[in-house]
């Protein structure tokens, strides 16, 4: 695959379903305050909010290295180490496709890890809180669709993902090939984050019963991620190991159905990127009318996620 094309893919994955979920948006307008629009002034904070929660996650991307450069430092450290034989040639053939579905899965459970016990715990609930901020899911939420604090996991999983897949290598005794086809993966982690947050396909509900068979995330199954009051579903693209450690929440049961989302404590865009210490004042919540898509002055029943 090209650079070129990877990075259209890259890019279009999120474009073409910000614009699905903008267009089920419009269609079910009529579900939501009696079928009446957000102001324009609204949707411009909106877009204001977008920008600002995009300056601070490429901010803080920049600030470490990317996947590309761990995969050429990593496999230089570890031929060192232990005097592996390095392969200037590409991983190719049945590995790829093995070492691929290998370390997607490993990937997964490094995802898992980080989001549940570092995410979702007390003291680092700061830098995941705005992912859960807004109570109406869909991609083009400030939030979902750009997230500011998202280097504080990403790179660790990645990094954790980039040892893994040579670790894999080294397992099968296999030399140290040059892992860049693997970019495959980055595309697939993508697409499923994009996805399992998307309102359009929600609707689908023989996409869930397709997807579940090789354990992928479903945009049903995350949704119950995002309510108020349940936990489980952290896997962000497979659920295999919220099966295997318990925490899997199935969407076809009743009573994981219609659940409040969001969360279950008054805050506000501001308040989510200031730790809490600031938030908007009360006629600017009014005037941009955060309610619609924040639980202001929510009675929680859901406090804080528990250590």
């Amino acid at each position: 695959m090209s650079n070129q094309l990877f990075l259209t893919l890259l890019l279009g994955i999120p474009v073409v379903f910000v614009a699905l979920d903008l267009l089920d948006r419009h269609l079910t307008r009529y579900d939501r305050y009696d079928g009446e629009s957000p102001k324009t002034e609204t949707l411009l904070f909106l877009l204001a909010v977008l920008v600002v929660y995009a300056g601070l996650q490429f901010g803080g991307l920049a600030l470490v290295p990317s996947a590309e450069t761990l995969l050429i430092v990593l496999r230089e450290q570890f031929s060192r180490w232990l005097g592996w034989p390095i392969n200037s040639q590409p991983i190719s053939g049945d590995w790829l496709i093995i070492v691929s579905v290998l370390t997607f899965y490993l990937s997964g459970l490094w995802d898992y890890a980080i989001h549940r016990w570092f995410s979702h715990s007390r003291p680092f609930w700061w830098s995941h809180e705005y992912h859960h901020l807004p109570n109406q899911v869909f991609v083009a939420m400030p939030g979902l669709a750009v997230r500011p604090f998202v280097v504080v996991t990403s790179f660790p999983a990645t990094f954790a993902t980039v040892v893994s897949a040579y670790g894999l290598l080294l397992l099968f005794g296999l030399p140290l090939w040059d892992l860049t086809p693997l970019k495959i993966l980055l595309l697939a982690h993508t697409f499923l984050l994009v996805t399992s947050h998307s309102s359009f396909l929600r609707r689908f509900w023989w996409l869930h019963h397709a997807m579940k068979w090789l354990a992928l995330t479903t945009p049903q199954e995350h949704l119950l991620h995002h309510t108020v009051d349940l936990n489980g579903n952290y896997g962000n693209f497979t659920v295999l190991w919220d099966r295997v450690f318990g925490t899997y929440l199935d969407p076809t049961l009743a009573e994981n159905q219609g659940h409040a989302l969001g969360l279950g404590y008054d805050q506000d865009f501001l308040g989510t990127i200031t730790l809490g210490h600031l938030k908007m004042p009360e006629w600017m919540r009014e005037r941009f009318q955060v309610e619609r898509y924040c639980n202001i002055e929510a009675e929680a029943k859901l406090s804080q996620p528990q250590p």
